[in-house]
């Protein structure tokens, strides 16, 4: 029998044994359709890790996927009722993924739109200041975007009194970070750096020079992007730079949707739903639909002043007990409900377990 391929392993790791998924949802969770119901679904079946991984796919690639599975005995099921994991698919993915890697940070889902920027950015620091330190003025810049351009002398401005020195704390913080990580990854991943005489390689390179397919290069890469972004939340004080770098593009670009990051910030400078309506000319259930997704994206979201406290100590107890509730269970506790407050209930209970 021919083996999977590793897609298709990834797909049979986003399989459990334990609550079916259906092809839909699993096909909009890897694709990173930005809706709340499929950011919802996404956690409530522990795929954060997953989302947005496979911008690009096209469906066929999917459906042929789970039928190859279903055909090896590896998953049960079909498109209508949602797929489960067999024993034989558990024992499968086990043994591949001891040997290979996978996504498995669920902070993906919380970094999904704003990754991109900041590893070009991070990169991009990394060579200018690199050729500074040597006193190279003659070199072709990676990041050739204007917009990019323009934020690096900004960022450079700020730190015009002694560019030697934040290049030097830079480089620190990096060496620090890469200490953390196993050997062949921290190798792997400098791979990526580009300075004085010295070339980035691209993934196809780097999986040949370690005898890898470049899937598992891609996703090496990625999982350690997301883990410096972890500890950069974690210990701000251990990498100031790097931090501040990092907070400064989430500030300039949010780490939810613009329009409902924009919807946010009506909000936090006091206005009202009725008021916000208004003013962005949307319907309601758009801009319920914009807090839902901050409440989805944000620990911090400020829950309290959406639900009465009544509700408030049904999301505690929910919280407490991890207990996962849907739309009807809520409406026989509270019949008159809204939609609204429903989902953010069944939102902010499945944050806090992640994020306690």
């Amino acid at each position: 029998m021919k083996d999977l391929t590793y897609i298709e392993y990834l797909f049979l790791d986003c399989i459990s044994t334990e609550r079916s998924i259906k092809e839909a949802t699993l096909f909009y969770t890897l694709i990173g359709k930005r809706t709340v119901s499929t950011m919802l679904q996404c956690r409530q079946y522990d795929l954060e890790a997953y989302f947005t991984v496979m911008p690009g796919m096209k469906p066929t690639a999917l459906k042929k996927g789970l039928e190859r599975l279903v055909s090896d005995g590896l998953i049960s099921g079909n498109e209508g009722e949602g797929f489960l994991l067999s024993e034989a698919g558990g024992a499968k993915k086990a043994d591949f993924f001891s040997r290979h890697a996978h996504f498995s940070l669920g902070s993906q889902l919380e970094f999904a739109l704003v990754q991109g920027v900041l590893r070009r950015r991070m990169l991009f620091l990394i060579q200018v200041l690199s050729e500074m330190l040597h006193k190279n003025k003659h070199y072709y810049p990676i990041e050739r975007e204007a917009k990019e351009q323009l934020w690096m002398k900004r960022l450079l401005t700020q730190h015009a009194g002694d560019k030697s020195a934040f290049a030097r704390a830079y480089g620190e913080e990096w060496r620090s970070y890469l200490s953390r990580l196993p050997e062949r990854d921290a190798g792997l991943f400098v791979l990526q750096f580009e300075g004085a005489d010295h070339l980035r390689k691209t993934t196809g390179q780097m999986a040949g020079l370690l005898s890898f397919e470049e899937a598992e290069v891609k996703i090496l890469l990625h999982q350690n992007w997301l883990r410096l972004y972890d500890t950069l939340e974690k210990e701000p004080e251990n990498f100031p730079v790097l931090a501040s770098v990092m907070l400064m593009t989430i500030k300039e670009n949010g780490l939810a949707s613009a329009s409902a990051e924009t919807t946010m910030g009506y909000f936090m400078h006091g206005h009202g739903m009725a008021e916000i309506i208004s003013m962005r000319g949307l319907k309601q259930s758009t801009i319920q639909d914009h807090f839902a997704e901050i409440a989805l994206i944000y620990p911090e979201f400020p829950t309290q002043r959406f639900l009465d406290k009544e509700k408030m100590q049904y999301l505690q107890q929910l919280v407490e007990q991890k207990v996962r509730v849907d739309y009807r269970e809520i409406q026989r506790v509270f019949p008159e409900i809204t939609f609204f407050e429903s989902r953010l209930i069944q939102i902010r209970s499945e944050v806090a377990a992640k994020h306690g």
